[in-house]
């Protein structure tokens, strides 16, 4: 048998010797306990040493060590025994992991038990086997269900995949606002694009909430995320004196584009709602149009008048269905239409300069705002008083040349 290895803690000893069974090497454990000795065999020497170091543990407490404990350090231990009992850990093993922990804690007002808690609720159980692309795939796909506008739910794809490929392996609990703005103060894109995506983090966020992989009783990471000013900008608007080359050159030159650009100019719509835009949407004899707004990014709709110019423009070319344009880039056509004329090219031309007439025309930001699909607040800060009443008069008085006396009963 060769020399064994000795383990102590100082007043008692415990012997593991190699020997030999059946043709393999066991450890054996050698020492006194209660007056008689033990022995104990072990297949793995890791094992032997784990099983000796916790004999020795026993050992202090239960013999020379136990004199020199107090009656209440032995009330201790066995409180402290009745309570790790059910981790089935050694006291010393639960003592050493709470030390650690609390130095961890770093001297902070808060308990283990509050530090647990406090994971336990930003690691919810029905989200632990699921990756933050996953879960951005069920949000995304959530929002396709509800019916709103593929291409918001593409860009729910687009962005959250960025935020996720700049931390591939971090989970949901561990996004951290100060890195969200971070992220997102670093995109190459304006103040308008960044609180576009700003708020699809937020909406995420509250998704993840209502679905329980956050906690329901505070704000997310996201509803902390800086929000950017936007710079004041003047609208560029077109006159009404513009409005009548605009129309008299396309309906001259490519007829088939002016229903678009009349449209264009006496509804007010977005660009990507006029590409939507139908000739069964164009309701002439209840004297309004049906607007599908994808603004809100849902299949909410809203009504606008159908002008008196409007009507006078688009009776020639009415039709009983079918898109009011077959140009896929109906923009683009408007843009060549107007090289060689004096007519400068306005960025949102035709909508800003709805607004604007409008406005003029009734004095009413709520009702302008119900029929362009904007907030009150915007039309009264960007809108108001740019423009004299006689010459909404003159934007919504331009009329057909060959219709100059046409007079229509739809009230404006």
């Amino acid at each position: 048998m060769s020399q064994p290895i000795v383990l102590t803690n100082g007043q008692h000893e415990i012997k593991i010797y190699t020997v030999q069974n059946r043709n393999r090497s066991a450890y054996q454990l050698s020492y006194y306990e209660g007056g008689h000795r033990q022995r104990k065999t072990f297949g793995k020497l890791a094992v032997a040493r784990r099983e000796a170091k916790l004999v020795l543990g026993r050992l202090a407490v239960n013999g020379h060590d136990a004199a020199e404990l107090s009656t209440a350090d032995m009330e201790s231990y066995v409180v402290a025994k009745k309570h790790i009992e059910a981790t089935g850990l050694p006291l010393h093993v639960c003592a050493e992991s709470f030390a650690q922990a609390h130095a961890k804690l770093a001297g902070r007002s808060v308990s283990l038990s509050d530090a647990v808690a406090f994971y336990l609720e930003f690691h919810r159980d029905n989200g632990a086997d699921k990756t933050f692309r996953q879960m951005v795939a069920d949000f995304a796909e959530g929002r396709r269900a509800m019916g709103v506008a593929s291409d918001y739910v593409q860009n729910i794809k687009r962005q959250l995949g960025r935020l996720a490929a700049v931390y591939p392996d971090r989970t949901l609990p561990l996004y951290r606002t100060p890195d969200l703005d971070k992220w997102l103060g670093g995109q190459p894109w304006n103040p308008v694009t960044k609180n576009d995506v700003r708020k699809i983090c937020i909406t995420f966020g509250n998704w993840a909430k209502a679905n329980g992989y956050l906690p329901t009783n505070r704000p997310t990471e996201f509803d902390g995320m800086m929000a950017y000013k936007v710079p004041a900008t003047k609208v560029a608007i077109y006159s009404p004196a513009n409005l009548r080359i605009i129309l008299d050159t396309v309906r001259a030159n490519q007829p088939e584009l002016l229903p678009w650009v009349a449209c264009a100019a006496f509804l007010g719509a977005r660009v990507s709602e006029l590409a939507l835009l139908r000739w069964e949407n164009l309701h002439f004899e209840r004297g309004f149009v049906d607007v599908a707004s994808q603004k809100v990014r849902t299949k909410a709709r809203r009504l606008v008048p159908l002008h008196d110019a409007l009507r006078a423009w688009l009776l020639p070319y009415r039709q009983d269905n079918g898109p009011i344009t077959d140009y896929a880039d109906p923009r683009s056509a408007f843009n060549r239409a107007l090289v060689g004329t004096a007519v400068p090219l306005q960025h949102n031309g035709f909508r800003h300069s709805y607004i604007t007439y409008r406005v003029a025309q009734i004095n009413d930001t709520a009702r302008v705002a119900l029929e362009c699909g904007n907030s009150p607040e915007v039309i009264f800060a960007h809108y108001r008083e740019l423009v004299a009443p006689e010459e909404a008069v003159a934007w919504f008085g331009t009329l057909p040349p060959a219709d100059a006396a046409l007079k229509c009963t739809t009230a404006a």
